[in-house]
């Protein structure tokens, strides 16, 4: 039982380094005139800056980019992590949350992944500061100005949401705290 115990609390810190992105790849989602800067060693984000003006001119930091599974690796259903690019504003507000990798057995062999990357898109323009949760399309809270924000679920993949939901909360949560 020792052994197994050891292998797993060794193999903890690979699973919390899951993050599949280069700076390279990075850099295809944030064309000109974003520009990516280095992985940062502290906190595992993508510092993104905008340029204004002629190139390597003023550039204002717009924002971060990270990986759910470097920050927040909460297993699925399957066993592993889904994998979210998520991108937060200097002021906690989401920008973007795109899948990177999932193996949630409802969204590869029932639903498919076209709802997820729908619901995925409900971030967007939501900020840290509300009470994000996953509720009905009756239960919809007011989405500017609102401290309670129910995102519209997907029929027979709650728990999986709610999974998810966890993630990108958690590792967003991570990186205000270091970083907003």
């Amino acid at each position: 039982v020792a052994a197994w115990v050891l292998a797993v609390l060794a193999a903890a810190p690979a699973a919390a380094r899951a993050g599949t992105l280069s700076r390279a790849d990075l850099a295809r989602w944030f064309p000109d005139p974003y520009v990516v800067a280095e992985r940062e060693k502290e906190v595992p984000v993508w510092p993104i800056f905008r340029q204004s003006g002629p190139p390597n001119h003023t550039v204002d930091l717009v924002g971060y980019a990270f990986e759910s599974a470097d920050l927040a690796p909460v297993p699925g259903f399957s066993g592993t992590p889904v994998d979210l690019l998520v991108t937060m504003g200097t002021t906690g507000e989401f920008m973007d949350v795109v899948v990177l990798t999932q193996h949630e057995p409802v969204f590869l062999g029932g639903v498919g992944e076209e709802p997820l990357v729908r619901f995925l898109t409900q971030y967007r323009g939501l900020s840290l500061k509300q009470n994000i949760t996953i509720g009905s399309g009756t239960a919809k809270g007011n989405r500017i100005g609102s401290t309670a924000v129910y995102l519209d679920g997907i029929a027979k993949a709650t728990a999986s949401l709610r999974i998810i939901n966890q993630s990108v909360l958690s590792a967003a949560l991570t990186v205000a705290r270091t970083k907003l």
